[in-house]
């Protein structure tokens, strides 16, 4: 794509273009050439091209080294033509993305700032064209053809109606060129679906009305929440200062237990209550255990070992207030034997229980791991500061909730950090603060390659750089239902999966139930 390209990025571009252009014109005209003096014929077994260069370097002549060369640049040209796709589709889908017309996980950069979710669902589809088609050059090409000379034809007509409208200079040369382009590539479109309709060109007739409808059904969604989230920020900023019932969920007592206690202790004000649910294996004299390690502040309930763990904290928690006003607070020590993801879902005790904790309203899951033998161990002091950190995409219901309750944990220090992509980001979020007061500070981080992970993480890191101090990072999260899932969220994921082994970070959810 242009962006791709330095500044001035339109001139690069421009100027790429017209390079390639006569590159490939002058290869055109010269392999037509060849083949007609040569006779050369499409065959099932040969191309036209392999038999012009077999023609100018025949075997057993000096050169016929040269037909094999000729044969490995034209597999190395195939290959980058192929390669073109996954550099073109995951930049379309990450502007369709950010314009709200496709999911917003196409934003996201991966590990090697590319936009990896683009790629994976393109080589999955382009797997199942493969299948479908038994790889059939001759049935997949009218896909191709189809897709590309509409796309043409667009683009084509797009550059008419800017010219009408700008009306530059040249603007009536470039405005007939432009429309010559566009009848052209429209006749070829019209030829190709006319001829390869009943041969699998209905297809492409079909997905391309479904994919716009789908997009513009995408866009209606988003503008949708987003219009209910601003209209409720005035309402979540309206409420008293919310009740916080901190509750511990303590499932064996080892390093993560200990922080976790500390912690819940921390923010508790002093009404902090602990609970432990039997399962197979577990320590039948935990609870005097317990009682000896908090000194008896507070008592550790045992409750009914009858039931999954998640069924008996919902039934314990439902006998606190908590809503839209009120929060009950789980904290959930987690010890990691290996910095694998997998094990963490394979911890299905507590994977299970923070997942179905996220759906009860008015509820906060608060996450405490801690990796076993690493340097913050059990060895190491106990911290002393709780640094509150909410990472922010805007300002509307769901981070106002976020930020009313982490100001009301009364940690040592919190503050928003909104990461900026683009110049303008900044501005916006700085004059939408104002409108919303909440008695947070604000940061601003620029990302400038749009990309939420590193820039997180070094901001976390100057905190924990200090011994004794922790980072709470307070995550605003949307939840939603059914297939709205597929829409929303994923940014959370993304963040809790970078820090999960991050050492002292404490990871809360916030979740904000849309209905």
């Amino acid at each position: 794509g242009v962006t791709a390209f330095r500044q001035p990025q339109a001139r690069n571009a421009a100027r790429t273009l017209a390079i390639m252009a006569a590159i490939a014109i002058t290869m055109f005209l010269g392999v037509s050439y060849l083949a007609v003096k040569m006779g050369a014929r499409p065959s099932s077994s040969a191309s036209v091209l392999s038999q012009v260069a077999r023609g100018v370097f025949p075997a057993g002549s000096a050169g016929s080294l040269v037909y094999y060369l000729v044969q490995a640049f034209t597999l190395a040209i195939l290959i980058l033509a192929a390669n073109t796709s996954f550099q073109g589709f995951p930049r379309l889908a990450a502007l369709l993305a950010r314009d709200s017309y496709f999911p917003r996980q196409f934003v996201n950069l991966g590990d090697r700032l590319v936009f990896s979710n683009g790629m994976l669902i393109l080589a999955g589809l382009a797997s199942v064209l493969i299948l479908s088609f038994r790889a059939n050059v001759d049935s997949l090409i009218h896909l191709y053809v189809i897709g590309v000379f509409t796309a043409f034809t667009l683009a084509q007509a797009g550059m008419v109606r800017y010219w009408l409208r700008t009306r530059e200079a040249g603007w009536r040369k470039s405005a007939v060129m432009n429309g010559v382009g566009s009848a052209t590539t429209l006749v070829v479109t019209a030829i190709v679906i006319w001829t390869k309709f009943t041969s699998g060109a209905w297809m492409v007739i079909i997905a391309i009305p479904t994919m716009i409808a789908g997009f513009y059904a995408v866009h209606r969604h988003y503008r949708s929440v987003a219009r209910r989230l601003r209209a409720k920020a005035n309402a979540v900023l309206a409420r008293p200062q919310p009740a916080n019932t901190i509750v511990l969920y303590v499932e064996r007592l080892d390093a993560a237990t200990r922080e976790a206690f500390w912690y819940a202790r921390k923010i508790s004000n002093g009404s902090l209550r602990a609970i432990h649910v039997p399962f197979p294996g577990s320590d039948p004299g935990i609870r005097p255990r317990f009682f000896s390690w908090s000194e008896g502040r507070p008592s550790l309930e045992v409750l009914s070992e009858e039931e999954e763990p998640l069924d008996a904290v919902l039934e314990y928690v439902w006998r606190f207030p908590h809503g839209e006003g009120d929060f009950v607070t789980v904290v959930i020590p987690e010890l990691f034997r290996t910095p694998s993801l997998l094990s963490a879902v394979m911890r299905r005790s507590t994977f299970s229980l923070k997942r179905g904790l996220l759906r009860e309203p008015g509820v906060v899951v608060t996450d405490v791991p801690k990796l076993a033998g690493s340097s913050d161990g059990e060895n190491v002091a106990e911290p002393r500061r709780a640094v509150g950190v909410v990472p922010i995409a805007g300002v509307n219901a769901v981070s106002l909730r976020a930020l009313i309750y982490a100001r009301s944990l009364g940690l040592d220090d919190t503050r928003a950090v909104f990461f900026s992509f683009e110049n303008d980001d900044a501005t916006r979020i700085e004059r939408d603060w104002e409108r919303f007061p909440t008695g947070v500070p604000l940061q601003v981080v620029e990302a400038p390659y749009r990309d939420l992970g590193k820039p997180l993480l070094t901001h976390l890191r100057r905190i924990t750089a200090d011994p004794e101090a922790v980072a709470v990072v307070v995550m605003p999260e949307l939840v939603v239902r059914g297939t709205d899932r597929l829409l929303h969220n994923q940014r959370a994921l993304y963040l809790k999966r970078i820090l999960l082994f991050e050492p002292r970070v404490i990871l809360t959810s916030v979740p904000y139930q849309l209905v």
